[in-house]
């Protein structure tokens, strides 16, 4: 079972006339405590208290007041002799609820062959509803199941009832009163609904639907060579799209009808989604035609890529696109937006303003078949009408006073500050952990202990097990996979408003991208930053005042961040934790420090460029002052808690060299060494080292063999040392080789010797290659020397097929251990602006593919572990730093959890070690039963509070004050945010039938 999200319309359609119904019970007996002291034979019991009362009664003078004092604790209406409702398709309940607050409960129906085996689910049905503030509603209960979110026994019998639950959701205590629970022939037909959505859309506001692909449209006209159907396979709006087959190339769609959309606004366009269901790329294009274009208008296009969905647009006004990251950053701060826009960079012809009012035509058509190819199709879905992405108005006031999207809602978006303050506790008082780990988060019932990387290790070692695995070993000595969240710190989560410290770069977009800048966690001066519109100015973190909104202090949210690890299954806070969290006492973590950034460094010859900057000169002397500086500074971060320390990283995604690119970036940076100044021994130590590799080492002979072989003609060894730019030429390979490696070693060895003068015994992490910044010389080179290879990896897993089987040839031959510094997924269904460096399609697609990613990691022998990048959604508006606005974290920016993330977590970690934790999944309700593994109260529950409205629609004013009905059935249903819920059974406390 998934989360449970039951919108207001879903809500809303449960609630049936009931004229033909026929009553259970009103509660109108004096005594319920046993089924021998009334007439109806029924007894209520339960661990929640309940009496008969004359107050909230909604038929007859009489209801059942229930007060819950915490979650899975409920009220039972028992009939011993059984109900036989095998011709009754519903059952309804009246629920008054006089609190302030919404409050989620369920309801659970038992067959009486449950017996004796009371905790056989499969003769149950289980249902979820959400009861609104100071209101009276009816829920229905479908007695043949079928609702979005009911978990209906297989071998549950409607005839042979013997027990209704109701039960809280939340530990908050409440109190509710149930009356005149009925039964009636009448089906519940479950609605359409968003369980048919199983892609993503951009999270823009939809100004104009134009088609949501229900029904194909009869205004359509295809082309002779494209057919087209409804589809469910592939959905981001209702419960269909249409499929489009493509059998020739050039064919295409023609949406002809008439549109005035002149009053949506002056920048506008039109939007599709759309998904590529071939195994080869299709070129798509587009034209927008009004009354007088006469078939002659612009073509503009856009590349959707084998297996891809995405929405993209059309420009009505022609807008020049920001296609490329570098673009995009600097004119808006940010480095993803969420859709892709058919551009005139990939099209043809001559733009001629469009009459708005008077839109007479969409057509789509795409270019040749690939290759190969006898069709091709794509799905379109959810067509409808924008602001245009291309122009600035786009983004005016995209946040909420939360840094929220302010654009749509979404499931998670959290409703008000007000709601935010109330999260904390409830969230606190649910979580536990795992139980199947010793105090480090090792395996008790492992003990590696061969070819260990320290001999006296003074925490944590690497060594390998009785079958050849790598494997880290905690300083209990047990196994330990290392899994792990990144970024845990207040530092990133900051964004430029706009205002720069220099009035004449001060940005008006950026300023209207907010609705309101909080007055706390703003720093005025900010920067320089890495790239963006404003290179140093006013900076704010949403994300910080957030969590003392929710937690009402950093040591709080300090205190939680911790708990939520353990509860998670994760054992180490992994890289840029804030050192605040070192001390916490029991989950490890990473250190890390910057060998030439930070307080007290010299200023460090630099060679190169690279895309987080150039290299530093390792044989400069100042580079390795600096490295015994940040030895010092990790050192002095880490005292006290050095049993806690798993490892320790510098740096971070180096640009050595490119591996795909031989004649260019492969060898770049090394052959910028020679573009330095070498006439003095103290301008490029660098240089200088590499001319004395060269003349002794690698050209003895003199240099008229390297003139031979880089097709040169210096004159002497000197000649080489004035600055000069070198192309290469294949006769220096084995040199550029050489160079690399000498060129990296002296860097880690340079960084090891300072961290081992300070922190002997602890192991050294290396520096976190990226896939376009190492080469095979340089991890050879940094293997020489570290005790665990790192790697950021951004690929769907460490298999060969996904990722680089050169480099698993090469790890494999070296045969190190290694850890995984980052790898993540995001999605835009968190209403974020950008997925993140590897796209999910959703929650749910981000957790599946988070699990498959760490089982290749788990699965292959070298590898000890791997860490999450990052802790916290980036900004909505981007990071301050680069403009990073990625859905990638396991908290959104109102440190709410993702909770389908958080449950997939706990299972996997859980497992990691060879236990069966399938118990603890959120798609069974044996979850909740899982004491043995588990302490926590957490599975399927969501922290986000009730949801919030929809932007697009008119807010009804609130009743003040606000008097619930207290006379006849009103209403049904009622509107849910997320429901705090997945699992419930098991740690109900069914009463046995009396012997």
């Amino acid at each position: 079972m998934k989360i449970k999200f039951l919108s207001a319309t879903i809500a809303a359609s449960l609630a049936l006339p009931l004229s033909a119904a026929t009553l259970v019970t009103s509660f109108e007996e004096a005594d319920y405590s046993s089924s021998e002291n009334n007439a109806e034979f029924l007894e209520v019991s339960g661990d929640a208290t309940s009496e008969v009362s004359t107050e909230q009664a909604t038929d007859g003078n009489q209801s059942i007041k229930a007060s819950f004092d915490a979650a899975f604790k409920p009220m039972v209406v028992w009939n011993w002799g059984s109900w036989n409702w095998g011709a009754e398709d519903i059952m309804s309940v009246d629920v008054v609820n006089p609190n302030d607050t919404d409050v989620t409960f369920a309801i659970k129906l038992i067959d009486s062959d449950i017996l004796p085996d009371w905790v056989d689910e499969s003769q149950t049905s289980l249902d979820y509803f959400t009861v609104s503030a100071n209101t009276t509603q009816t829920f229905s209960f479908n007695l043949n199941g079928g609702n979005e979110f009911q978990t209906h026994g297989e071998n549950f019998s409607k005839d042979k009832v013997i027990g209704v639950q109701f039960m809280l959701s939340e530990n908050d205590p409440q109190v509710l009163y149930f009356d005149n629970i009925m039964v009636d022939g009448e089906t519940v037909t479950p609605p359409p609904s968003d369980g048919a959505v199983n892609t993503q859309t951009a999270p823009v506001a939809t100004l104009a639907q134009i088609e949501d692909f229900e029904t194909i449209p009869d205004y359509l006209r295809p082309d002779g060579g494209v057919n087209v159907s409804t589809t469910t396979e592939i959905v981001t709006k209702g419960a269909a799209a249409m499929a489009a087959e493509f059998t020739a190339g050039w064919n295409g769609l023609v949406f002809a009808g008439t549109w005035n959309w002149a009053e949506l606004g002056e920048h506008t366009a039109v939007a599709v989604d759309v998904s590529n269901t071939s195994d080869s790329n299709i070129w798509l294009y587009s034209r927008i035609e009004d009354v007088n274009s006469q078939g002659e208008t612009a073509t503009r296009g856009v590349l959707v890529k084998a297996g891809e969905s995405k929405t993209i647009y059309t420009s009505l006004n022609d807008n020049p696109s920001l296609l490329t990251q570098d673009e995009r950053v600097s004119a808006l701060g940010l480095r993803d937006i969420p859709a892709d826009p058919m551009s005139a960079q990939n099209g043809w012809g001559d733009f001629v303003a469009l009459d708005k009012s008077q839109i007479t035509a969409i057509r789509y058509f795409i270019g040749e078949l690939a290759s190969g190819e006898t069709s091709q199709t794509l799905v379109f879905d959810n067509m409808r009408v924008i602001k245009d992405l291309n122009h600035e108005s786009a983004y005016a006031e995209m946040t909420d006073a939360m840094g929220q999207n302010n654009l749509v809602t979404y499931a998670g978006k959290v409703a008000s500050k007000e709601e935010l303050a109330k999260l904390s506790d409830p969230e606190m008082a649910a979580l536990g952990e795992l139980t199947n780990r010793n105090m480090y988060g090792g395996n008790p019932d492992s003990s590696p202990a061969t070819d260990c990387v320290l001999a006296t290790p003074a925490s944590f070692n690497a060594c390998k097990d009785a079958d050849g695995n790598w494997q880290l070993v905690d300083p209990a000595g047990n196994a330990f996979f290392s899994t792990g969240v990144d970024n845990i710190r207040l530092q990133d989560t900051y964004t430029m408003t706009g205002v720069s410290s220099d009035a004449e770069s001060e940005s008006a977009l950026r300023q209207s991208m907010f609705t309101e800048i909080p007055s706390d966690y703003v720093n005025e001066n900010y920067g320089p930053v890495h790239s963006g519109p404003v290179s140093q100015g006013q900076a704010v973190s949403f994300y910080a005042n957030n969590l003392i909104t929710r937690h009402a202090s950093e040591d709080v949210w300090r205190d939680i961040t911790v708990k939520r690890m353990k509860d998670w299954g994760f054992n180490t806070l992994g890289n840029w934790t804030d050192p605040a969290l070192y001390a916490n006492g029991s989950v490890p973590y990473v250190a890390n420090g910057w060998s030439t950034s930070g307080a007290d460094r010299l200023p460090v010859k630099q060679i190169g460029s690279g895309y987080w900057g150039p290299l530093p000169d390792p044989w400069d002397a100042n580079f390795a002052t600096n490295a015994a500086t940040m030895a010092a500074e990790i050192k002095a971060q880490v005292e006290g808690n050095e049993e806690y320390l798993v490892g320790i990283f510098v740096d971070n995604e180096m640009s050595w060299g490119n591996v795909t690119d031989v004649e260019g970036s492969r060898y770049a940076q090394t052959l910028a060494v020679f573009n330095t100044d070498g006439t003095d021994a103290t301008t490029s130590p660098a240089k200088n080292s590499f001319i004395w590799f060269l003349e002794n080492q690698r050209y003895t002979g003199g240099i008229a063999d390297l003139n031979a072989a880089w097709g040169t003609d210096y004159a002497s060894w000197d000649a080489m040392r004035p600055a000069q730019e070198l192309a290469y030429v294949a006769g220096m390979e084995a040199d550029m080789q050489f160079l690399a490696w000498q060129f990296a070693f002296q860097y880690f060895n340079t960084v090891n010797t300072a961290l081992k003068a300070e922190l002997p015994n602890h192991l050294y992490l290396g520096s976190r290659f990226a896939d376009w910044g190492r080469t095979p010389d340089v991890v050879s080179a940094a293997a020489a020397v570290v005790d665990v290879m790192s790697y950021n990896i951004y690929k769907d897993s460490i298999a060969a097929a996904d990722w680089d089987a050169d480099a698993l040839s090469q790890i494999e031959a070296i045969d190190k251990p290694v850890i995984i510094g980052e790898f993540h997924f995001g999605a835009l269904d968190s209403g974020s602006f950008a997925e993140g460096v590897v796209n999910a399609t959703s929650q749910q697609d981000r957790a599946d593919k988070m699990v498959s990613f760490y089982e290749s990691v788990n699965a292959h022998k070298n590898f000890v572990g791997a860490h999450w990048f990052q802790y916290i959604d980036s900004p909505l508006t981007g990071r301050a730093w680069d403009g990073e606005n990625y859905n990638v974290g396991f908290v959104s920016n109102t440190d709410t959890p993702y909770t389908l993330m958080t449950d997939a977590a706990r299972e996997f970690n859980c497992g990691m070690y060879g236990t069966d934790c399938s118990s603890l999944s959120n798609a069974t309700e044996a979850a909740s039963r899982a004491g043995e593994l588990y302490t926590g109260t957490n599975i399927g529950v969501s922290h986000s509070g009730p949801e919030a409205p929809d932007p697009g629609e008119p807010v009804d004013p609130p009743i003040d004050p606000p008097t619930p009905p207290t006379g006849g059935v009103t209403g049904g249903g009622g509107s849910a945010g997320w429901l705090s819920l997945l699992g419930l059974a098991g740690v109900f406390l069914l009463r046995r039938r009396k012997v």
